[in-house]
């Protein structure tokens, strides 16, 4: 009987050892990327723009103008959501965004070898974009490329100094949504199931905007500047088929 019971006791253990030991050497889940997100995102927006100007032939009260560049620094911060499918380690799919940003820059207006032309201001408060996104997947780990669609919001205003009103000009104001295109590059890792994290750099280019300042007889200064910069943000997102 005991011999019985020691036979009875070995092979349970020996029985639970096996099934411990198959669940030590099964592989772990390969995370999937599939499914839907929400996320939020901030950072930081850089870049030098040019600035241009041409006078009219007929406005003869100044001989030359000059404006300084535009530095488009500034916080930028907002939501986004997006969808990804995963096949192999390949990743691909889309996202949208919407951010407020704070991008704005003062430069001095010089004209006639040194005068007081006063101030132009340019702003750009408001962000957005419409993406696809494609990367290698490493389990947790995202390396991906994005680009497509951007949009904003880009005000230019001047602020004319006094030798410049008296030479018959008026200030002009520039508030317009203005289109143009994204593209970068980031990493996201899988914190845990539901939530990842993610850094990323984008160049976005909204084309130019312009601003004109005349006199009542309609001659003036137009002005134009670029309206790209660059950007790195910082995000977390939330998904919902894990």
């Amino acid at each position: 009987m005991l011999k019985k019971l020691l036979l009875a006791s070995a092979a349970s253990v020996l029985m639970m050892g096996a099934a411990q030991a198959a669940d030590v050497e099964a592989p772990p889940a390969v995370y999937d990327w599939t499914g839907g997100y929400i996320g939020i995102q901030g950072g930081y927006a850089w870049g030098k723009t040019d600035a241009e100007t041409d006078i009219d032939p007929e406005f003869t009260a100044i001989d030359s103008l000059d404006v300084d560049d535009f530095k488009a620094n500034g916080f930028l911060g907002g939501a986004h959501v997006g969808y990804l499918l995963q096949s192999d380690s390949f990743v691909y799919g889309v996202e949208a965004d919407i951010e407020y940003a704070d991008l704005n820059d003062e430069v001095d207006i010089v004209f006639d070898g040194g005068g007081d032309g006063g101030t132009g201001e340019k702003d750009i408060d408001w962000l957005g974009s419409l993406r696809l996104r494609a990367g290698i997947a490493a389990d947790r780990a995202l390396f991906y490329a994005t680009g497509g669609l951007a949009v904003g919001g880009v005000s230019l205003e001047t602020d004319l100094s006094e030798d410049a009103l008296d030479a018959g000009l008026t200030n002009d104001d520039y508030d317009k949504t203005k289109w143009g295109w994204t593209l970068g590059a980031g990493v996201e890792y899988a914190v845990t199931d539901a939530l990842s994290a993610r850094i990323e750099y984008r160049y976005t280019d909204l084309g130019k905007s312009d601003v004109r300042v005349e006199t009542e007889d309609g001659f003036g200064v137009d002005g134009e500047t670029d309206n790209d910069f660059h950007a790195v943000r910082a995000g977390l997102s939330w998904h919902f088929n894990q």
